[in-house]
């Protein structure tokens, strides 16, 4: 980038090392704030869930294969013995003893006529599953806590194509549907997907050197299990009405509320919002396009990381009468493609329906993970003044990014002049680099001792100057970032295009700079501010670039909550990553469903 040298000065508002967030986990019942390091030392300080202990009952589907039910034996006491079988048993034992160790709560195995040892099953996976299933959960008790069913599936069906795979889903989805009020309706079931070599091959002890992050798999089974909460009310009034107990996720661990945070505000609006503590709060919504452009992926997550939410959909197929009926739609300009407007409502429902979950004035962010083109960016300017200006939608602000984090850029090293003139302004003592480290929030006295991930420094660029969105060639583009080159799928079709001749230009940008401790290559995330808007009794300012330091400060908020996150994703899945949760996510997403036979579907289809 030839433009950089003078945008990376010495100036401390322009370029600024990030601190690591704290985070909120118990310890003796009491709620507590750690730095994220801590939790590595999570079972010889004793730390806990936030949230309390979740107690469940936990059972075990594998697949029944024809020729073991043959060569397998019972014994007098009606066991079965088995090389698979032993190998799951003792893998669930070593699962429920972790769980426990972890102060997660208890996880017991089940019980049930149909179950060949304790939280033990086996069905067919053909087109039987659907009935065995049912027939499982309705042979089972009340159950006092929550159930978690623990589905093994087979490398052979792990596949978009896979006919099995797609009767264990409708199984599932079916059987949620149709027992949720019936059979669970004190507790919610979980229905979790795991490999079956996951399994199979999984160390003896889960203290092994050869086990394979079995501690970060039960924190997420753990976040997955919902908890109820109870509405308090005198009596009854209907008989269909309201549920008086509803269930929401309750994670072990989330982003500290820093002192800023602890303020109560009011509003003197005729429908204010009930929350007085999270008014103005950050709701972060990411999506993107799969590398085959069949599906619309979404991902939505609050700003403390307390809740979050997954969508995907399949895109629009065109008809010939596509064309007729956009010019048919009153307000619609005739260079906006029906494609577009077609993902932002999808996107749009899906964060409005997390929105209404908790009675807050939103800055709801929707951020594109790729390159946005014009026709996108009208689409979203279109819908969301017609949704803002309803008298159905709550005070709420929205913001639309477009957010690039394969485009590094290649760091040199500064002239000598350059290098000196920094070093006297940030001397390179132990002291001061240990100061940047710390939140400036958590007061550490000198005789204490405290560990600090050193590995990689974060540094936040704030850019002053408005510079187009221009978007170099990326791995993804030439098909390098992925198990296959594809050269049949046009590049229209790749999500960061390089045929967009007219580059967006944004109210304000700024870079997330990972600079790792080695000879790695730093990651860098763009973020791009490119349009603000606000609803009727809204009382956040309204942003545009003609006021002093307007839309920085508000991307300098989203900046700061983005690296937060960053921390957070890193954290629960043990992984360094350097994007925020939900545009992980989406980009999780992205990786599973680019793989060849999404692509051979594509061709079959087209």
């Amino acid at each position: 980038m030839t433009s950089s040298t003078h945008s990376i000065q010495p100036a401390s508002s322009a370029l600024s090392p990030l601190s690591p967030p704290l985070l909120s986990v118990a310890k003796s019942e009491a709620i507590i704030h750690v730095m994220p390091s801590a939790l590595r030392f999570w079972d010889k300080v004793g730390l806990g869930p936030k949230g309390g202990k979740k107690n469940t009952t936990v059972f075990v589907i594998y697949e029944q294969r024809y020729h073991e039910t043959e060569a397998e034996q019972h014994d007098g006491t009606g066991n079965t013995h088995g090389w698979r079988s032993e190998r799951i048993m003792s893998w669930l034992r070593n699962m429920c003893e972790l769980y426990k160790a972890k102060n997660l709560g208890e996880m017991l195995p089940g019980k049930s006529n149909l179950c060949q040892n304790d939280g033990l099953v086996s069905f067919r996976f053909d087109s039987s599953f659907q009935k065995s299933l049912a027939s499982f959960i309705a042979s089972l008790p009340p159950p006092k806590d929550s159930s978690v069913f623990f589905i093994l599936t087979p490398l052979s069906v792990m596949s978009l194509s896979s006919e099995t795979l797609c009767y264990v889903f409708s199984a599932v989805n079916k059987t949620l549907k149709t027992f949720s009020d019936k059979t669970f309706s004190e507790a919610q079931p979980l229905f979790q997907f795991v490999p079956e070599p996951h399994v199979l091959n999984a160390a003896v002890n889960s203290s092994s050197l050869h086990d394979f992050r079995s501690g970060s798999f039960l924190h997420s089974v753990y976040d997955r299990i919902l908890m109820p909460s109870e509405r308090a009310m005198s009596r009854k009034f209907f008989t269909y009405g309201q549920k008086e107990k509803k269930y929401f996720e309750v994670p072990a661990f989330t982003l500290a509320r820093s002192l800023s945070e602890t303020k109560v505000s009011y509003s003197s609006s005729t429908d204010p919002a009930l929350d007085v503590l999270d008014r103005h709060i950050l709701l972060h919504v990411g999506y993107g396009i799969s590398s085959c452009g069949r599906w619309i992926l979404a991902s939505c997550i609050d700003q403390r990381g307390e809740t979050h939410a997954m969508g995907v959909w399949s895109t629009q197929r065109r008809t010939p009468s596509d064309n007729e009926r956009k010019d048919e739609m009153p307000g619609m300009d005739a260079t906006m493609n029906l494609d577009e407007l077609y993902t932002v409502n999808k996107v749009w429902n899906f964060a409005m329906q997390f929105a209404e979950k908790a009675r807050v004035e939103w800055r709801i962010v929707f951020a594109k993970s790729g390159n946005m083109g014009v026709a996108e960016l009208d689409a979203w300017i279109t819908h969301s003044y017609s949704a803002l200006h309803s008298n159905s939608q709550i005070p709420m602000h929205i913001s639309i990014l477009n957010v690039e984090n394969s485009v590094p850029w290649t760091l040199t090293p500064a002239s000598q002049t350059q290098s000196l003139g920094i070093a006297n302004q940030h001397p390179t003592s132990r002291g001061s680099s240990l100061s940047r480290s710390i939140p400036n929030s958590m007061k550490v006295s000198s005789k204490s001792q405290f560990f600090v991930d050193t590995t990689a420094t974060t540094y936040e660029l704030c850019q002053k100057d408005r510079l187009p969105v221009s978007v170099p060639p990326t791995l993804d583009d030439i098909g390098l970032s992925s198990d296959l080159v594809d050269v049949s799928l046009p590049i229209e079709n790749d999500d960061y295009s390089l045929a967009d001749d007219q580059p967006l230009l944004p109210l304000s940008s700024s870079t997330l700079i990972c600079v790792p401790d080695s000879s790695v290559l730093p990651r860098m995330v763009n973020i791009h501010l490119i349009y603000a808007a606000k609803s009727e009794g809204c009382a956040y300012p309204t942003v545009t670039s003609d006021a002093a330091d307007s839309p920085q400060s508000l991307l300098r908020d989203i900046t700061s909550s983005y690296y937060s996150l960053s921390v957070l994703s890193s954290a629960r899945w043990e992984t360094v990553s350097s994007l925020p949760f939900h545009l992980g996510a989406v980009e999780t997403m992205r990786k599973a469903l680019s793989t060849r036979n999404c692509l051979e579907s594509l061709r079959r289809d087209t």
